[in-house]
């Protein structure tokens, strides 16, 4: 059976690192969509992460998107949809202020 969850709901970032999603044992996961809107009153870094259970630090994972948004400006994140995650595997992302919202779906194995 397919799940489709949203386990991160439209919401500010905070500073640092943001661990927004670790995928259960025995499960398959697919990102189905990640959105950024930035409603602050600057531009702002985004970046995103995939990170593999044996990866001791952020910066030793996987980045996927580095991006400036302007004021106001939303993104939809095409280099991570549809990836696919396994055991333990996380979504990290880094945007201090900017709203995020992850879609993923889940199947047991």
């Amino acid at each position: 059976m397919i799940k489709y969850l949203s386990p991160l709901k439209a919401q500010a970032l905070a500073a640092g690192n943001n661990e927004v999603y670790t995928v259960p044992a025995n499960t398959i996961t697919h990102i189905r969509a990640l959105t950024f809107h930035n409603t602050t009153a600057a531009n702002m870094d985004i970046e995103v992460y995939l990170i593999r259970s044996n990866i001791p630090t952020v910066e030793s994972g996987q980045r996927l998107v580095k991006k400036v948004l302007s004021q106001n400006e939303s993104y939809l994140c095409p280099e991570v949809i549809n990836h696919v995650l396994t055991d333990g595997m996380k979504v990290v992302l880094v945007g201090n202020g900017v709203n995020a919202m992850l879609s993923v779906s889940e199947q047991a194995v």
